[in-house]
């Protein structure tokens, strides 16, 4: 039986000491095609060209932030359907608010244990059953 197609997965976040062996430990795990972008412009361009089924994406980063990269996300037709996890380090009183408004699937607060991640990757993978 053929193993089902790996997931696509873009990790935008600009800390590259962060990004680089989460990359290698989520590609390595076989479940997922990995690309990655170092700032929100770079992301955004990246998924219109990827389509990723996942974006793993941090709020804080220069110029073009998180918040920005999902709304633009959302715009566009090529990745309205782009599940969206959100890692921040920022905690505010609007922020569960404000994910909900963006379409944001799940948040993640730095720092966050792995098992955390694959929690939230996998429920991101799970089609919602017909009512």
């Amino acid at each position: 039986m053929p193993s089902p197609p790996l997931k696509r997965l873009l990790i935008v976040d600009d800390e590259r000491d962060l990004v680089r062996p989460l990359a290698l430990r989520l590609a390595a795990s076989g479940l997922y095609d990995v690309s990655v972008a170092y700032d929100g412009a770079a992301g955004l361009a990246s998924a219109l060209r990827l389509r990723p089924d996942i974006a793993l994406i941090d709020l804080a980063m220069p110029g073009f932030d998180g918040w920005r990269l999902c709304e633009r996300l959302r715009e566009d037709p090529r990745t309205r359907d782009t599940k969206v996890i959100i890692m921040t380090a920022w905690l505010s009183p609007d922020l569960g608010r404000r994910a909900k408004a963006e379409g944001v699937a799940r948040l993640l607060l730095k720092p966050f244990e792995e098992a955390a991640l694959l929690d939230a990757l996998e429920a991101c993978q799970i089609a919602p059953q017909p009512l």
